[in-house]
C-alpha cells in the first residue's frame, strides 16, 4: 500500500517537472516575442512617419499637376524664362513624390507588422499566468 502512494507521488512529481519545463520554454518564447514587439512598435513609429510622408506626397502629386499647367504655358510663351526654372523644379518634385510613393508602400507593410505587434502584445499578456504556475510548481516540489 505504501508503495503504491509512492509511486503515485513520484508520477506527480514527474507531471509537474514536464509542467514546468514547458513554462519555462513558454517563458523563454513570451521573452522573444516582447523584444519583436518592441521592435515593431518602432516599426509602428515609422509607419506613422511613413504615413506623414505620404501626405507630403500628395501635395507633390499637386504641385505635378502645376507643373503640368507650366509646361502648357511655357509652350505658349516662352518669354518667361522663370516659370521653365519653376516647371524644372517642380519636375523634381514629381520625382520626389515618386519615391514617397514607394514610401506609402512601405507603409502599409509596417502597418501589418503592428498588426503582428498587437497580436504579440496579447501572446505576452499570459505571461503572469505562467509565472502563477511557476509558483504553484515551486510549492508543490516543495511539498
Amino acid at each position: 500500500f505504501s508503495l503504491y502512494w509512492s509511486v503515485l507521488l513520484f508520477l506527480s512529481r514527474c507531471q509537474l517537472s514536464l509542467v514546468f519545463s514547458d513554462c519555462v520554454v513558454l517563458s523563454l518564447i513570451l521573452s522573444e516575442l516582447l523584444k519583436l514587439s518592441l521592435i515593431l512598435t518602432e516599426l509602428l513609429k515609422l509607419s506613422l512617419m511613413l504615413t506623414e510622408l505620404l501626405k507630403l506626397s500628395l501635395m507633390l502629386t499637386e504641385l505635378l499637376k502645376l507643373s503640368l499647367i507650366l509646361t502648357e504655358l511655357l509652350k505658349l510663351s516662352l518669354i518667361d524664362t522663370e516659370l521653365l526654372k519653376l516647371s524644372l523644379m517642380l519636375t523634381e518634385l514629381l520625382k520626389l513624390s515618386l519615391m514617397l510613393t514607394e514610401l506609402l508602400k512601405l507603409s502599409l507593410m509596417l502597418t501589418d507588422l503592428l498588426k503582428l505587434s498587437l497580436m504579440l502584445t496579447e501572446l505576452l499578456q499570459l505571461t503572469p499566468m505562467l509565472t502563477d504556475l511557476r509558483m504553484v510548481h515551486t510549492m508543490l516540489t516543495k511539498l
